[in-house]
């Protein structure tokens, strides 16, 4: 969902959310915040707020340069999502032994694409129920109308500096998703030179650009993880919390909310905040530091199941030499916490100290119900890929220090916090687009007019005989100007056609 701004001359339009009115579409206007408008407007133009106005003008003439580089990033980033599609495509449909995996997208892990993804491209769609969880869809919908709100104060405050009164503002929604505008006196912003008509027109990216630049910087300084210390306490030096755990997943029995997890294979989670997502993400071999002493025995020498790895028993290799296999059943031995080893020699001599082969699909999870001390401790095991159980368990280091609040909070406040940045990240981009009703078409109409016109900053004035007043006039729209914005809108158009149609197609033959 996106915001998309028209200009036209002789008739009223809305800086807003043009969206189609028709079926399952809800409009509503006020002009409440016209006499607020106006107040800000008049007190720009004043002598006492001369600074201020300056200091704006400069502020949104960096967001206009800052804009039109957006626009070239967007462009690029079209291009290279769509030869990235075309290649992934492409070898999908020749490739008769290729694994294919859906692409499930993960917003609390940035890297998770390319980690147990084969496929990457430049842009990934944000599809509740898809590519990120149906029950985020409220914090979606929430960013999204915080991030257009946004977006349309940028172009109300430039409307103001520019002496633009403001005629009504209000929100629309189409199919459940949210959507904002302002309504300006076209006629008025067409009077405007092309530097003035620019800072309008940009301003509202601009804004999302800021706030999504305020909020890494947020992130960076830590400031949300000290408001959230108020109510919670750190518990990291003593594992993971387990916050949530899908109902359908068979880690529910097992994992109960609000027990500590302290260990994945030989990982200590207290190792690094990261280490949860980090193991599990990652195609790296199983961590061991100790093998088990397990009686030969109980060991085949028949190494099938080495061979085949859907065969029942697991393959174990000797912790001293990873050439000698052996077969035997995982569960008797993983599930034991002692009986320990570093080498044979550790172990009774009937007895080999060995550790399941790398490439095995299991994984051994340390829980600790009440988290403290090593009694309580018990072995859950999990046979499977190892990325399953980042996806249907929930973890977090933050305890509540009070019984009324959330143990869930911090984990929704991440992943709003994440998909607000994302949110305005997108509307920054997208409406940066040359494409017909976005920003980005206002933005390359008016650079084409700068660059063939030379339009200066004061334009001449005529006399508005209908209006009463005096106006700019607009200077005469060469051909190559108008036919050299209709390719670049219809070849950006072609673009995002094409990466809809390829995404269409590569999630058919997944």
């Amino acid at each position: 969902m996106h915001l998309f701004h028209r200009i036209q001359p002789k008739r009223m339009i809305s800086l807003a959310a043009g969206i189609p009115r028709s079926l399952f579409h809800i409009r509503v206007q006020t002009r409440a915040f016209n006499a607020h408008h106006d107040t800000f407007s008049l007190q720009l133009a004043s002598r006492n707020y001369m600074r201020t106005r300056r200091f704006l003008l400069m502020f949104y003439d960096i967001g206009s340069v800052l804009v039109i580089f957006g626009m070239f990033t967007a462009v690029i980033l079209l291009i290279w999502t769509m030869v990235s599609l075309l290649s992934s495509t492409f070898l999908r449909l020749t490739a008769a032994d290729a694994s294919t995996s859906l692409l499930k997208r993960a917003v609390e892990v940035a890297t998770r694409a390319t980690t147990y993804s084969r496929v990457t491209h430049a842009v990934n769609p944000i599809i509740p129920g898809l590519t990120v969880p149906l029950k985020h869809l409220p914090l979606i919908l929430l960013s999204l109308c915080i991030s257009q709100i946004v977006h349309e104060s940028g172009h109300a405050i430039t409307a103001a500096i520019h002496r633009i009164p403001m005629l009504a503002a209000g929100a629309s929604i189409t199919f459940m998703f949210p959507a904002a505008f302002v309504t300006l006196p076209s006629a008025r912003v067409e009077e405007l030179s092309s530097l003035d008509r620019l800072r309008v027109i940009t301003s509202g990216c601009y804004h999302n650009l800021t706030l999504w630049l305020i909020l890494l910087a947020t992130a960076w300084s830590g400031i949300g993880r000290r408001v959230l210390l108020v109510g919670y306490e750190d518990v990291f030096v003593r594992g993971l919390i387990v916050a949530h755990v899908e109902p359908d997943s068979p880690l529910s029995m097992h994992l109960p909310v609000g027990s500590f997890l302290t260990t994945l294979d030989d990982l200590p989670l207290n190792s690094s905040r990261d280490a949860w997502s980090t193991y599990l993400l990652e195609p790296t071999p199983a961590t061991y530091k100790q093998g088990w002493c397990v009686d030969t025995s109980r060991l085949s020498d028949d190494h099938q199941c080495c061979v085949d790895t859907a065969s029942s028993p697991s393959c174990f290799v000797s912790f001293e030499n990873a050439m000698e296999e052996y077969c035997t059943d995982p569960v008797a031995i993983l599930s034991k916490i002692q009986n320990r080893c570093d080498s044979s020699t550790s172990c009774l001599k009937s007895q080999s100290c060995i550790k399941p082969r790398g490439d095995q699909d299991i994984l051994r999870i340390t829980v600790n119900h009440r988290g403290a001390g090593t009694e309580d401790e018990h072995i859950v095991l999990w046979s499977g890929p190892r990325y399953e159980v980042w996806e249907q368990v929930q973890t977090t280091y933050l305890a509540p220090r009070f019984g009324i609040i959330p143990l869930k909070l911090p984990l929704v406040f991440a992943d709003f916090f994440q998909y607000l940045k994302l949110t305005n990240l997108s509307l920054y981009l997208l409406n940066s687009l040359p494409l017909p009703a976005l920003d980005g078409s206002q933005l390359l109409i008016i650079l084409l007019e700068m660059v063939f016109t030379r339009w200066s900053h004061n334009p001449p004035t005529i006399l508005d005989i209908e209006a009463l007043r005096t106006r700019g006039s607009r200077p005469h729209e060469r051909r190559v100007q108008r036919v050299l914005g209709t390719f670049v809108m219809i070849g950006t158009c072609t673009l995002l056609g094409s990466c809809v149609m390829l995404s269409i197609i590569e999630w058919m033959i997944v």
